[in-house]
């Protein structure tokens, strides 16, 4: 079993209407192509992939369950927000970003999901000053229509550090 860390290489777990399936460890590359969040059902094997789709068919699990089970495995292998990891992700696929990124040596297919998140923030915030990497920060930071709830139960951040970071923002 797999270590929390998101360095770990090892199979991750996926639970999933009470049951624990296991996704093999992926390059980055793999975790680019992930537009949904039922695209991370593919990492599963084929037997897994068959119950997990008799679950929802049969009701015994909720479509909502599962998409909550994936976006806690992107929070697992990105180590951030599952939103901020997926934004990430996706940013890291931009033609100007993956030249730069490759012109640096990173290949994706060698890296973790966690790596190339972090290479893909360096490359965005390298010449931002203070402000702008707050800018940055803030943008990667909303959470997508419909998932504001998870922004203020997270544990993240507290209104009033967001405030400040508005306020600098803005100039203010």
């Amino acid at each position: 079993m797999r270590s929390t860390s998101p360095l770990s290489r090892g199979p991750l777990p996926l639970e999933i209407g009470g049951r624990t399936f296991m996704l093999a460890w992926r390059p980055a590359a793999e975790w680019t192509t992930v537009q949904a969040e039922m695209d991370v059902l593919r990492f599963l094997d084929d037997d897994d992939r068959t119950v997990v789709g008799r679950m929802i068919l049969d009701g015994t699990v909720r479509s909502d369950n599962v998409v909550g089970s994936t976006h806690r495995v992107l929070e697992t292998v990105t180590g951030r927000r599952w939103w901020e990891g997926w934004r990430l992700l996706s940013m890291s696929t931009q033609p100007e970003a993956i030249g730069h990124l490759t012109l640096a040596g990173v290949d994706p297919w060698q890296r973790s999901a966690y790596e190339w998140c972090a290479a893909t923030y360096a490359l965005y915030t390298r010449h931002a000053d203070e402000q702008g990497r707050l800018k940055f920060d803030l943008q990667l930071s909303i959470p997508p229509r419909g998932y504001e709830d998870e922004w203020l139960t997270d544990g993240g951040d507290d209104p009033a550090t967001v405030e400040k970071a508005l306020t600098a923002w803005m100039g203010g």
